[in-house]
């Protein structure tokens, strides 16, 4: 086959691909629509659950196991469902109205373990089987179990006794657990514990009401606030840096060291949905593409499937259009032998790899709008990676082949700010 019809092919392909997606996020439509979606979990092997919001409508939890291609009830349909986690032994424990309820066999079924007035919001699981959870309305403290939820005690009591409550639990890596608090009338913040939960200092934090709490990888602490942006503590330095402003992240998701995802409420200043940095916090984008209309969507919940796939949880359930890869050994490492571009989305550079399986000595790159249109054209070795520099200048969905004498490779690229 001569090069004129291999180019021919693959801009077929690149207009064949375009035709069944142009955003970044797609809507998962086949979630049961009796009520909004109220929470999420990913289980190690891949079984999504979601727990819905039940009061005027049923709530309850339902489970996928195809990846959200269909959905199993499991129970609960009178709760509200606001919190689900999945301990590392595998045990299910579910934060509804008045409880916590657990499973031992995936889902199946499910019996209660702790009964109070008040709604648990969070609960935090670790490996040694300690569980910690909170919640609001007449829960003014932390929770602790110490035999995967089987049973509980409070550890703790918020100073602000009746108006501050538990949202938001991270460990860091050298075991020190950090709870974010929520008050609607007075002061909140962050407290933390060296003795697993025996006891609790507060931290000095320059903001209030912590929806989320997230260790990067690298070490630092985030912080998302309630209408106060996301804060970043050194430890090194003992410094709080605010980088955004205003905003409220739900949920903060690391990928790698480099790449960051936030779950972002709207509010009248602010819109809700996405946002996006690859270079470690110093630079956000928004990345609504897909996300009702692109106009974003309240998003309270990220999980990271073992397939790589991201999962963004607000009112519906979003799933990100391809794998998120760390880096170019992680792509190597998932099996996926063909092609991939790591960071994806970029803003700067991205690192093209492929599997090299024939002998070219050089193939041709070709990169294309949405609408076909070749905005990329170069001729390249065939050494398996190519690291192209972003000279477009614009954002967007873009189409990319490496074409060889009788092979075509193709993906998809985001371009952001």
């Amino acid at each position: 086959m001569n090069n004129k019809n291999i180019l021919m092919l693959a801009l077929g392909f690149i207009l064949i691909t375009n035709g069944y997606s142009q955003d970044y996020w797609q809507d998962i439509t086949t979630t049961p629509d009796s009520s909004s979606i109220n929470s999420m979990a990913i289980s190690p092997s891949g079984d999504i659950f979601i727990g819905m919001w039940g009061f005027d409508d049923p709530g309850g939890i339902y489970r996928s196991v195809d990846n959200a291609q269909t959905w199993e009830y499991l129970g609960l349909i009178e709760k509200s469902v606001y919190t689900i986690e999945i301990c590392p032994n595998g045990d299910i424990l579910a934060g509804v109205n008045a409880g916590i309820y657990k499973s031992t066999d995936n889902g199946e079924t499910w019996y209660e373990v702790y009964f109070e007035v008040g709604n648990i919001v969070t609960i935090f699981s670790l490996s040694n089987g300690y569980v910690f959870a909170g919640g609001v309305d007449n829960l003014q403290g932390i929770l602790r179990s110490t035999n995967f939820g089987e049973t509980w005690d409070t550890v703790f009591i918020f100073p602000g006794y009746g108006e501050e409550y538990l949202y938001s639990m991270t460990i860091s890596p050298e075991g020190n657990i950090y709870a974010g608090t929520y008050n609607m009338f007075g002061p909140s913040g962050i407290y933390h514990s060296t003795d697993m939960g025996d006891s609790w200092e507060a931290v000095d934090f320059p903001g209030n009401d912590v929806f989320s709490l997230a260790f990067h990888p690298q070490g630092d602490l985030f912080a998302g606030c309630v209408g106060d942006g996301l804060y970043r503590y050194n430890f090194n330095t003992q410094q709080w840096t605010q980088l955004l402003y205003w905003i409220t992240p739900d949920d903060i998701l690391f990928v790698g060291n480099d790449i960051i995802y936030l779950g972002c409420n709207g509010d009248p200043n602010f819109m809700p949905g996405v946002l996006y940095s690859e270079d470690n916090g110093q630079n956000f984008e928004w990345l609504n593409s897909g996300m009702n209309g692109g106009n974003g969507a309240d998003i309270e919940k990220f999980s990271r499937h073992p397939n790589d796939y991201i999962f963004a949880q607000g009112y519906s359930l979003y799933i990100s259009f391809e794998p998120v890869f760390t880096d170019i050994e992680h792509f190597w490492k998932s099996g996926n032998r063909k092609i991939k571009n790591s960071p994806n989305p970029f803003s700067d550079y991205t690192i093209i790899a492929w599997d090299v399986v024939y002998q070219d000595k050089y193939v041709q790159l070709i990169i294309t709008d949405t609408k076909g249109k070749i905005v990329y054209n170069k001729y390249i070795e065939n050494s398996g990676n190519y690291t192209y520099n972003n000279v477009l200048k614009v954002t967007g969905i873009f189409f990319y082949s490496i074409i060889g004498k009788d092979n075509i490779y193709s993906g998809k690229m985001v371009l952001v700010k």
